[in-house]
């Protein structure tokens, strides 16, 4: 229990509902596409994220009436992103759109839940793959109902690292990333390698599951990292702000590892960047 919400109850219905939102996706995903985009030409939207969006908040409200949601899309059409003390649910349709419209496996729904601002529940569910990632404050991380773990790395030297570019790439927001990846990737200590999956959600749960050492980013969303935040932590990782400041979902930024030392480590090595407040 958190308060006087039920995890396990919340955690259980996520399920359901992510797996019923990814049977739509992935039925879709061997359709013709009408694609939009948002903020910028990387940033895309189908009528499958909305879709898929409608049907897990109509779910959730309805089982979950006195709660309160924030939904990428529904943010995108206007409506108010604000995070209270009160349960919340952080909703991402399809985590990884650009990867969905070009055929790629590796997109998600991904229902996070918080409780006075922080993350306890998270569902991280790939249809391509029927990968489904879980976890509840308390409860450790699953996979497919099988326990994961972070790897142990500690060394920036022994690490993969995971990243990604983001939508929103004006010269001066890019160019530090840019930067920043050279320096981790460049000799004579360079790290082991440097991957972008295309999906902030399920690059969380490679490090939970110890596919990757660390994973950073700026320009995410509070639904893009809600879900991961808590799926690493019970998988015995750790979550913060990529300066090292805690973990704060709506700054726009994250940094998770498997190790506390790797993560410090990784830390002077990425820009301060600061983007708007969700």
């Amino acid at each position: 229990m958190s308060g006087n919400t039920d995890l396990d109850e919340c955690l259980q219905a996520a399920l359901n509902i992510a797996r019923k939102a990814g049977k739509i996706a992935r039925e879709a995903s061997f359709s013709i596409m009408k694609v939009e985009t948002k903020a910028s030409s990387a940033d895309l939207v189908t009528e499958t994220d909305k879709q898929v969006e409608e049907l897990i908040l109509s779910e959730l409200k309805q089982k979950f009436p006195s709660h309160k949601f924030i939904g990428e899309e529904c943010t995108a059409a206007g409506e108010d992103c604000q995070l209270t003390n009160d349960p919340t649910w952080m909703v991402d349709p399809i985590d990884g759109t650009s990867n969905f419209v070009h055929g790629i496996p590796f997109s998600a729904v991904s229902i996070g839940l918080a409780v006075d601002k922080t993350p306890v529940v998270g569902v991280v569910y790939n249809f391509s793959l029927d990968q489904m990632f879980a976890a509840r404050k308390g409860g450790g991380a699953t996979m497919n109902g099988a326990p994961i773990h972070v790897s142990k790395c500690t060394e920036l030297t022994e690490s993969l690292l995971l990243s990604e570019f983001g939508s929103n790439r004006p010269p001066e927001l890019l160019k530090p990333k840019v930067d920043c990846l050279y320096e981790l990737a460049v000799e004579p200590r360079p790290v082991h390698g440097i991957r972008m999956v295309g999906s902030a959600a399920l690059s969380m749960c490679m490090v939970a599951s110890g596919s990757a050492d660390a994973y950073f980013e700026y320009g995410i969303h509070c639904w893009d990292i809600a879900a991961g935040d808590v799926i690493v932590r019970e998988a015995g990782g750790v979550t913060m702000f990529p300066t090292g400041d805690p973990l704060d979902v709506m700054r726009r930024g994250v940094l998770c590892a498997g190790t506390q030392e790797l993560a410090a480590k990784l830390a002077p090595h990425i820009p301060k960047l600061e983007y708007e407040r969700d």
